[in-house]
């Protein structure tokens, strides 16, 4: 069964990247969602969820309340970022955290790990 994965992110053409690259490595991807409540209630209403790839800053706003769901779940997640790991909440910072621009290929690396895939 294909890893469903959460995609938070709200530059459209980085999410579809992100969408592709995570489809092309065999996984299933939930959204993208480019909003804090829309990625909740798609978080809340998944019975499964592997893992999730999570923008720190959606449109100026923080996606702190999606990482707390996520740790409250044990659900791992890769921040994605052009802030630096000193700039992000301690929750984000903790977790693998990935520049802007995204090397899809290094993603779909880290995720792998942090699913327990390799």
């Amino acid at each position: 069964m294909a890893a469903k994965i959460l995609i938070v992110e709200d530059e459209y053409f980085i999410a579809q990247e992100v969408a592709e690259a995570l489809e092309g490595a065999g996984m299933t991807v939930l959204g993208p969602c480019s909003k804090v409540a829309a990625a909740l209630d798609i978080l809340a209403a998944a019975e499964v969820c592997e893992a999730a790839v999570l923008d720190a800053s959606l449109r100026g706003v923080s996606s702190l309340p999606v990482c707390e769901a996520l740790t409250a779940r044990g659900i791992p997640f890769v921040v994605v970022t052009g802030f630096s790991a000193g700039q992000l909440p301690e929750p984000m910072a903790a977790a693998p955290v990935l520049a802007k621009p995204l090397d899809p290929e290094q993603l779909v690396k880290v995720l792998r790990q942090v699913i327990g895939g390799g």
